[in-house]
């Protein structure tokens, strides 16, 4: 369910300056407007966009352009989603699959209300067997537009409407980050904890995590981990522009769909739709949810220290490591199950060319690994901060892949079993 708005959505033109007033909740450009306005990868229609609003340098003698007319717009819709297919100069960053963003906001209750996704088409399998990866990727870059984003969460609000964090009053919107260019949050939304003894190989360290601690998300994250003095959800903190800030960690909520990246079963959780919830836009229907296993139960100590930590606690104990493993991923290679039982798995402990940052050097010492050389091992999924854990067998051709292991696969089958299909580790 959605805050709706009444009447047509019409799209803002853009203007020629970066500067512009606001004036009754509407954007007015300096003299002018651009003759051409994107969204994202896409020109918007002459028949999405607004009449074309302009005042002059001062902010004064505000009028409407009488040589544009306002476009019928898009009726009885709550949101317009533009989609492009192109290689893009932010595909080559990284191993961009696809990214997206908001591209206009209402002014009542500051919904996003248009936004745009681009999948970079040399990172998109088009597999049979990769469906639902893409379909997982697509709902994914919709969540991001419609408010799963550095950039819209000072515009969250609360329950009745009110805003979470305080507006200016000559503009009625949120501070300015002028580091960061994006409007700056509160701390009832996202807060700075301090973990003073973070364990490491040979110690401690001090941690910053960034935690969204709007009141379902942390209602939702304590249930999920059984953990009561958990802050909030944490965010990630790698990645750069476009993924830190932007995603769960990794680390803790590994195969949620609104991690920084896809390994293996992408889930939509119950905590990702508490934030929807929490931005005051929308009204998730819980029911919708997959049931997250990964870290569910598994307490405090696994959700608010690190995996050097989990790993060295239950090995004290004689319990599982898991979802946490210890195995060198070498020749021959050891396969097993995922915790699911729907896939051949791999724990990702490797060998890295260099020596990993302190901070995610997770052991002091590793079965068969000389003395010394423990800073080089850790799990191949930097945002998982190095923790090795057990992922999903796949092949892969350029980093793409071009086949899993789920048990599901019609080409896994040479033989025809009733479902559901399951992996027996032997």
């Amino acid at each position: 369910m959605v805050q709706q708005i009444k009447g047509p959505i019409r799209l803002n033109r853009k203007c020629n300056s970066t500067q512009v007033f606001v004036k009754g909740g509407l954007t007015h450009c300096i003299d002018n407007c651009k003759a051409v306005t994107m969204c994202g990868e896409v020109e918007v229609p002459y028949e999405h966009l607004d009449i074309c609003r302009v005042c002059n340098a001062s902010g004064q003698n505000c009028r409407i352009d009488n040589s544009t007319e306002a476009g019928e717009g898009i009726q009885n819709s709550d949101f317009i989603f533009y989609v492009s297919a192109r290689q893009t100069e932010r595909c080559h960053k990284g191993l961009t699959v696809a990214y997206a963003a908001h591209c206009q906001q209402e002014a009542t209750l500051d919904r996003p209300i248009a936004g745009h996704a681009n999948l970079c088409p040399d990172s998109i399998s088009t597999k049979p067997q990769e469906l639902q990866t893409l379909i997982s990727t697509v709902k994914h870059e919709i969540l991001h537009a419609l408010g799963f984003s550095v950039s819209l969460y000072a515009f969250f609000r609360d329950a009745k409407g009110k805003p979470r964090t305080p507006r200016k009053p000559d503009t009625g919107k949120p501070h300015l980050n002028e580091k960061l260019q994006i409007h700056q949050w509160s701390n009832n939304t996202i807060r700075k904890v301090i973990r003073e003894n973070w364990s490491v190989r040979g110690g401690h360290v001090r941690r910053e995590i960034d935690m969204m601690v709007t009141p379902k998300v942390v209602e939702e994250v304590r249930k999920h981990f059984n953990c009561d003095k958990l802050e909030g959800a944490e965010l990630e903190d790698q990645g750069g522009e476009g993924t830190a800030l932007t995603h769960w960690e990794k680390r803790i909520l590994e195969n949620e769909a609104m991690t920084g990246t896809h390994t293996q079963s992408p889930i939509f959780s119950h905590i990702t739709l508490a934030l929807m919830e929490d931005s005051g836009w929308y009204k998730p229907n819980y029911s919708m949810a997959n049931s997250l296993s990964w870290g569910k139960g598994l307490g405090c100590n696994f959700v608010m220290r690190s995996c050097k930590d989990w790993i060295q606690l239950n090995n004290a104990k004689g319990h599982s490591i898991h979802p946490f493993c210890s195995k060198v991923k070498q020749e021959p290679l050891q396969t097993e199950c995922t915790n699911d039982r729907t896939s051949v798995a791999l724990c990702n402990l490797i060998r890295h060319e260099t020596e990993l940052p302190s901070k995610y050097q997770n052991f002091d010492s590793i079965n068969d690994i000389k003395e010394g050389d423990e800073g080089y091992y850790g799990g191949s999924v930097s945002l998982a901060d190095h923790c090795p854990y057990i992922q999903e067998f796949t092949w892969r051709n350029k980093n793409i892949i071009v086949r899993g292991s789920h048990c599901n696969f019609v080409e896994n089958n040479p033989r025809s079993f009733r479902a559901p299909i399951k992996c027996i580790c032997s």
